[in-house]
C-alpha cells in the first residue's frame, strides 16, 4: 500500500485529497490541529487513515508526528507529501498590522518549510535510498495574479511558487519530485473568517466601498468555484503520474481566471480590477 502525508484536512482541499486517495487505495497520514475533528475523520475514512495532531507552525510537534510516521511505515517509505495546509489572511495593505504577514507567512512558507524538511528522509532524500517520493504543494492562482485586499496571502503564495520551484531542482539529487498546484476559486472555508461588511474593521475608511466590492467577489467564489473534489483528483492523477508537469493550474474559466490576466498589459489588467472594485 502506498501511503501519503497531507496536511490540513479537516476540510476543503485537504479533505478532499484525503478522500480521494482512500478510495483509491492510498494510506493517508492527515494532519490536523484538533482532536475533535480527528475523530470525525477517522470514523469516516475508517482503518487507511492516520491522524496526525499538529500545527505546520509547531516544528517539535511536526518531528514528534515524524517517528509516529516511521513507527507506522516500519521498513516502508513515503509515496508523496501534499502540503495543503494553510490560511487566508489580507486587508488593505496601509491598514494592516506587519504581525498579519508574519502570521501569514508562518502557515503558508515556514510551515511548508518545515513539513518539508521533517519528511524529506521518509521520502527518500537520502544518498543511498532507492524510494523517489513527490512532494505536492498546493499552491494558487494567487500566486501568480494577486488581488487587491489580499496581499499576505498572494505573497505567501509568490513565495511557495519560489520555495516549490527552487526545491524541485535541489531534490533532483535523491530522485524526489517537486509539483505546484495552483487552484483559483474552490469552494472551500478558507475565507470564512472574512470580517463580512458589517463587522470590518475597515469600516468608515477610504477603502470601505471597494471592500465592500471585493467581498462580493469572495462570495461568488463560494458559490461558483471550482468543487474541491476537483482538486482531489488531479492530486491523485499526480501521484500516479510517473512524468507530472511541475506545475498544474485548476480553475473554472481557466483564460479569463488565469491566461487572460497574464496576457494582459500590466497598467490595463490594474484599471480593469481597479475599476472593478470602484477603486478608482
Amino acid at each position: 500500500m502506498k501511503s501519503v502525508v497531507v496536511t490540513g484536512v479537516s476540510t476543503g482541499i485537504g479533505r478532499a485529497i484525503t478522500k480521494s486517495l482512500i478510495e483509491n487505495g492510498y494510506q493517508v497520514f492527515g494532519s490536523l490541529r484538533s482532536g475533535e475533528d480527528a475523530e470525525k475523520l477517522k470514523s469516516e475514512f475508517k482503518k487507511n487513515f492516520i491522524t496526525l495532531i499538529f500545527d505546520v507552525t509547531d516544528e517539535k510537534a511536526i518531528i514528534e508526528n515524524v517517528q509516529l510516521v516511521k513507527e507506522q511505515l516500519g521498513k516502508r517509505n513515503l509515496f508523496g507529501l501534499i502540503n495543503n495546509a494553510g490560511i487566508a489572511l489580507g486587508g488593505p495593505l496601509l491598514l494592516t498590522d506587519t504581525d498579519i504577514f508574519r502570521k501569514q507567512f508562518e502557515v503558508n512558507v515556514f510551515g511548508v518549510i518545515s513539513v518539508t524538511r521533517a519528511f524529506a528522509e521518509l521520502l527518500g532524500a537520502t544518498k543511498d535510498s532507492k524510494n523517489h517520493g513527490k512532494v505536492i504543494n498546493i499552491s494558487s492562482v494567487s500566486g501568480k495574479i494577486a488581488l487587491p485586499f489580499v496581499a499576505p496571502y498572494s505573497a505567501s503564495k509568490h513565495a511557495l511558487e519560489a520555495i516549490s520551484d527552487s526545491l524541485r531542482k535541489e531534490l533532483m539529487l535523491y530522485g524526489i519530485d517537486v509539483v505546484i498546484v495552483e487552484p483559483g476559486p474552490v469552494k472551500t472555508p478558507i475565507w470564512d473568517k472574512t470580517p463580512s461588511p458589517e463587522n470590518s474593521p475597515f469600516i468608515g475608511t477610504d477603502y470601505e466601498k471597494s471592500l465592500i466590492e471585493f467581498r462580493k467577489l469572495i462570495e461568488d467564489s463560494r458559490t461558483n468555484g471550482l468543487p474541491s473534489d476537483k482538486v482531489g483528483s488531479l492530486v491523485l492523477k499526480i501521484l500516479n503520474n510517473k512524468n507530472p508537469r511541475a506545475r498544474y493550474v485548476i480553475t473554472k474559466n481557466k483564460f479569463f481566471h488565469y491566461t487572460l490576466p497574464r496576457l494582459l498589459p500590466t497598467r490595463l489588467y490594474d484599471k480593469l480590477v481597479a475599476k472593478k472594485l470602484k477603486l478608482i
